[in-house]
């Protein structure tokens, strides 16, 4: 089921927060979250079942996000930023407890937090799978140019002299 507007509107605003790494690197993302948050974040890698992928455990002093440690890079991407969309949605995280049993876990993706996570955790992976334009330096000037008010005179060339004689310089109308 697609998220509503609101949701989707709420994930996006989220992601603008967010400093998604160029070049993608999943680690890197999660070590900025724990920065920003002041507790340390520790990927763990375990054998998870029942369907549960992953999980965000919430200890006294820091934080874990647990993944399927058979998971490809792609599919541990996919859960770990799941986690990250939890944690930094506000989202309460299970406690240590949790990777004992699982039934305490979330099944249920349709349930609003897993529902918003799920949101962002895609928002954060088409916005990793872009490339950051490259803007090419004399576009820049060009742009830079027009936000400040140009008026045909002030194209004028190095030598002064203004886009009217310049046309006449090019030559007549055919």
């Amino acid at each position: 089921m697609p998220p509503s507007r609101e949701v989707f509107a709420e994930c996006s605003s989220a992601l603008e927060g967010l400093a998604i790494p160029d070049p993608w690197d999943v680690v890197a993302l999660v070590e900025w979250l724990g920065q920003q948050r002041g507790r340390p974040i520790i990927l763990i890698p375990w054998p998870t079942a029942g369907g549960v992928t992953g999980c965000w455990v919430a200890a006294a002093h820091q934080d874990y996000i647990v993944y399927e440690r058979t998971a490809t890079p792609l599919h541990r991407s996919v859960i770990v930023c799941h986690e990250v969309a939890h944690i930094w949605l506000g989202h309460r995280g299970h406690s240590t407890n949790a990777l004992a049993d699982e039934s305490a876990l979330p099944h249920d993706y349709r349930d609003d937090e897993e529902i918003r996570a799920e949101t962002l955790a895609e928002l954060i992976l088409e916005k990793a799978a872009l490339p950051a334009p490259k803007v090419p330096a004399d576009v820049l000037r060009v742009m830079k140019t027009l936000d400040q008010g140009v008026t045909v005179d002030s194209l004028a060339d190095q030598r002064g002299v203004s886009a009217r004689g310049r046309r006449r310089w090019l030559g007549p109308r055919t």
